[in-house]
């Protein structure tokens, strides 16, 4: 399960997440915060994710490169934090 799954099976609103056009994990994560402020550590967590990973990620997976220099390792730990979080 991705990070945005993990956040709409939370938010459990088909009308907000239907009607996001753009930035969709920043929107994800803005309702999330609202909606469940006190659970730091998913917050923190999902903040990586969108500090790590474009929103065009999914288009063109192929062709991913980071912005900033990262080991392999760094995003193991984060994929493994956002599979923690279910």
């Amino acid at each position: 399960m991705t990070a945005e799954r993990f956040m709409v099976a939370r938010i459990k609103d088909k009308k907000f997440v239907d009607g996001i056009v753009r930035n969709q994990t920043t929107e994800l994560l803005d309702k999330f915060e609202q909606k469940f402020p006190t659970e730091d550590d998913a917050i923190t967590t999902l903040r990586n994710v969108l500090l790590m990973t474009p929103e065009n990620i999914h288009l063109n997976s192929f062709a991913y490169e980071p912005i900033v220099d990262m080991s392999d390792e760094h995003l193991k730990k984060l994929y493994n934090a956002v599979v923690a979080l279910h």
